[in-house]
C-alpha cells in the first residue's frame, strides 16, 4: 500500500465523517514516500564522477610524478569524505552516502595505487582488511545501504582475493564481516541486509573449505546452523529475509550436487558421525526456535539441507526432487502470506527446478535444437500457468474481501 493511495482515499474518509483531518494525518505517516528513481539519480552520478576521475588518473598514472599522486590521492579522498559530511549534515542524506562512499572507493584505490608506487607486496588479504575498516566504521555512524553493501563487497573481494592469489583464509576478514556487517544488520533488521548478510558468510566457508581441502558438504551444516540461529531472532522480517538467503544459497549448492556429485566419488564426504550430531543439534534447536514463534510449520524449509551426498547413486535425482519441494513450499507459503518477494522468488525457483530437471533428462536424448526449443516452451507454459494460478488467488481473496 502506498503513501500516495492513503492520502487520496483518506480524504474521502474525513470528508464522511468517519476520521478526523488530524487521525488523517496520523494514519498517512505510518506509510513513508517510497524513493522514486529521481531520488537516486545522485548515488549514479557520483558514481559515474568518480569512476571518471579514477579513470583519468589511471590512464595517466606514469606520467604524475610521486608527490603529486599522493597528493591527489589525499585531495580527492579528503574531498568526497568532506563533501559528503556536509551534505549529510545538511539533510541531502542519499548524495551525502554516495560522496562518502566515493571516498572508500578512492581510499582503497589510493591503497593500490600507493602500493604500486613504492613496490610494496602483500602476500595476504592486509590491503583489503586496511580498506574495510573506514567502511565499517562509515556504515555504523550514518547507516546507509550502500556503505553497507559496500563494506560486504570489500570483505567478500578480499576474501576471494586472498583464497584464488595465495591458497590463505583470512580469519580477520571473517571476523570483520561477522563483527561490523553483522553487528550492522542486528542493529538495523531491514529485510535486505539480511538477506545479503547470510549468502555473504556462507561465501566465507565456502572459500575455507576450498582453501583447506575440505568436503564442501559441510557448507550444508554451516547454512544449517544460521537458519537456525536466526530462529532466535525476535524479529520476523529480518528472521524470514535472513532465512531465505540461507535457503536461497543450500538451494544453489543443490544444483551443484546435482550436476557434481557423479564425480565426487574419491573426494571424501564429511565424517558423519561428526555431521549428524551437529545436524541434528542444529534441528532439535531450529524446531524450539519455530515453536517458539508459533512457525513449526516451516520445519519444511529444513529439506532443502538435508544432506544426499551420502547416497552416492541417486543422491542428484533427491536433490532435483528437493529443488521442486522448496520452489512450490516457497510459492505455496508466499500466497498464503501474501508475501510478493517470496511469490517471486518461489516462481523463479520453480521455473529454474523445471529448467535443470529438464537438462538431467532430455539433453542425451534429444538434438540440441530440439531441447532448446522444448525447454523454452515448456517454461513459457509454465510460467503462464503460475501467473494464471496467482490473478485467481489474488481475484478470490477480493472477492472474498467484498463480501466481508
Amino acid at each position: 500500500m502506498s503513501r500516495k493511495w492513503v492520502e487520496e482515499e483518506s480524504r474521502h474518509w474525513v470528508e464522511r465523517g468517519i476520521i478526523t483531518e488530524e487521525q488523517r494525518r496520523q494514519i498517512a505517516e505510518l506509510y513513508p514516500y517510497k524513493r522514486s528513481i529521481s531520488e537516486r539519480l545522485p548515488i549514479f552520478g557520483a558514481l559515474l564522477i568518480g569512476a571518471g576521475i579514477l579513470t583519468f588518473v589511471a590512464s595517466n598514472w606514469s606520467a604524475i610524478p610521486q608527490l603529486f599522486r599522493l597528493l591527489l590521492i589525499i585531495i580527492t579522498m579528503s574531498g568526497f569524505y568532506g563533501f559528503g559530511y556536509r551534505n549529510e549534515k545538511r539533510g541531502a542524506k542519499v548524495l551525502g552516502i554516495s560522496l562518502l562512499a566515493l571516498g572508500v572507493i578512492t581510499f582503497g584505490a589510493g591503497i593500490f595505487l600507493t602500493g604500486q608506487m613504492f613496490h610494496l607486496v602483500a602476500y595476504d588479504a592486509r590491503a583489503f582488511i586496511i580498506w574495510s575498516l573506514p567502511a565499517i566504521i562509515l556504515v555504523w555512524l550514518y547507516r546507509g545501504r550502500l556503505l553497507y553493501f559496500l563494506v560486504l563487497a570489500i570483505l567478500n573481494a578480499g576474501q576471494l582475493y586472498s583464497a584464488i592469489s595465495f591458497q590463505q583464509f583470512s580469519w580477520l576478514l571473517l571476523v570483520l564481516l561477522l563483527a561490523g556487517a553483522g553487528g550492522y544488520a542486528l542493529q538495523n533488521r531491514q529485510r535486505i541486509i539480511f538477506t545479503t548478510l547470510t549468502p555473504s558468510i556462507l561465501l566465507h566457508g565456502l572459500l575455507y573449505l576450498i582453501v583447506e581441502n575440505q568436503a564442501v558438504g559441510w557448507l550444508v551444516l554451516i547454512a544449517s546452523i544460521l537458519y537456525t540461529m536466526l530462529d532466535w531472532l525476535s524479529d520476523r522480517p529480518a528472521r524470514i529475509a535472513g532465512q531465505l538467503g540461507a535457503l536461497i544459497s543450500a538451494f544453489f549448492l543443490n544444483v551443484f550436487f546435482i550436476f557434481f556429485l557423479g564425480e565426487m566419488g574419491n573426494e571424501k564426504v564429511p565424517l558423519a558421525i561428526v555431521f549428524f550430531i551437529l545436524f541434528a543439534g542444529a534441528f532439535v534447536l531450529s524446531y524450539l526456535g519455530k515453536r517458539r514463534h508459533g512457525e513449526a510449520l516451516t520445519l519444511v524449509e529444513w529439506t532443502v539441507f538435508l544432506p544426499f551426498f551420502y547416497w552416492g547413486a541417486g543422491g542428484d535425482v533427491m536433490y532435483l526432487l528437493i529443488l521442486f519441494v522448496f520452489s512450490g513450499y516457497l510459492l505455496w507459503i508466499g500466497y498464503r502470506e501474501d508475501w510478493s518477494n517470496k511469490v517471486n522468488a518461489g516462481t523463479l525457483l520453480f521455473l529454474f527446478s523445471t529448467f535443470i530437471g529438464y537438462i538431467q533428462v532430455a539433453w542425451d536424448f534429444l538434438p540440441k535444437s530440439l531441447f532448446f526449443l522444448v525447454g523454452g516452451l515448456l517454461l513459457f507454459a509454465l510460467n503462464a500457468f503460475l501467473q494464471r494460478q496467482r490473478r485467481k488467488l489474488l481475484h478470490d481473496e477480493d472477492k472474498g474481501g467484498g463480501q466481508v
